[in-house]
């Protein structure tokens, strides 16, 4: 028997509700849910069939009488580009451990990326059952990212200067080919993932005045957080990063009211020291995991 089902609009809500009463360590779990609330209520038809698979998300619970009782469910992408992330307040995760080792809509031959979060021995369950199904020396770990986050209060009062020698514009959709071409970890259905951010979630850039070039970049990602903050090497040290960091967060907090948060990588020290003088504050790590090679 089917172990998840999609939730009910009223369950995503009791979903949020517990999160949000966990800040800041869950908030994640709670932009990661307002996310996929937000592209279900706005694309449709045409739309919602040319947006990227990872970008399309559903949210499944355990298929049960009271399915909320720990808080745990499953965001799962589809299948040209199947992102799972997972979490539950289970002290020890039999419930989510289970779900992952019988449900079908995690498609384990099409190389899943799986985001885990928390310190509830989720890691060692999804280890478990790669075991179980011979793939425990498939897992690669690509990233363990800090996350950093701020009050939506806070980042709504924040201010910031755009340097003289570019203009803050947002994003176009054109644009997600730079950012692609940036990323290291680019892949076939990446370039498809940026243009549908962009385009549904938005992104701010700074434009060399003189002749228009690009010359750095943020995006809201399909977390809903800060994401993918990039200057051009030639074009560092201006304060660039800094106004755009800024400029988002207050756009995050301002105009869609949520709080803002980032995850980063702990090597990535320019990055850190940006977002701790900006006033972003560590709140816990999250853990990328890929089950095989993504092409």
């Amino acid at each position: 028997m089917e172990p998840l089902r999609p939730a009910t609009p009223a369950e995503i809500d009791q979903l949020v509700n517990i999160y949000e009463q966990l800040l800041p360590e869950s908030v994640q779990f709670v932009s990661l849910l307002q996310n996929i609330v937000r592209i279900k209520a706005a694309l449709q038809g045409t739309a919602l069939e040319q947006a990227s698979h990872r970008f399309r998300k559903t949210i499944y619970v355990p298929n049960k009488t009271n399915p909320i009782k720990f808080a745990t469910f499953l965001a799962i992408g589809m299948d040209k580009d199947i992102f799972v992330m997972v979490n539950t307040l289970e002290q020890s995760p039999s419930e989510l451990e289970d779900a992952i080792r019988k449900t079908s809509y995690i498609k384990w031959h099409l190389n899943p990326l799986f985001v885990v979060g928390g310190d509830n021995g989720i890691r060692e369950s999804l280890y478990k059952v790669a075991n179980e199904r011979g793939l425990l020396n498939d897992i690669k770990m690509i990233s363990d990212c800090k996350n950093y986050w701020m009050h939506r209060e806070k980042a709504a009062t924040l201010s910031y200067s755009v340097p003289d020698d570019v203009e803050l514009k947002p994003l176009l959709v054109e644009h997600a080919k730079v950012i692609d071409d940036l990323w290291p970890h680019k892949y076939n259905e990446s370039l498809r993932y940026y243009e549908s951010v962009i385009q549904h979630n938005g992104g701010l850039g700074l434009f060399n005045k003189n002749d228009g070039q690009l010359v750095a970049c943020v995006i809201k990602n399909d977390h809903d957080g800060i994401g993918h903050l990039y200057t051009l090497s030639e074009y560092n040290n201006r304060g660039y990063g800094t106004t755009l960091a800024k400029a988002m967060a207050k756009m995050i907090a301002a105009e869609h009211k949520q709080h803002v948060h980032a995850f980063i990588h702990p090597a990535n020290n320019r990055s850190i020291k940006l977002f701790e003088k900006v006033g972003f504050v560590p709140v816990n790590q999250t853990q990328w995991f890929v089950i095989g090679q993504k092409q």
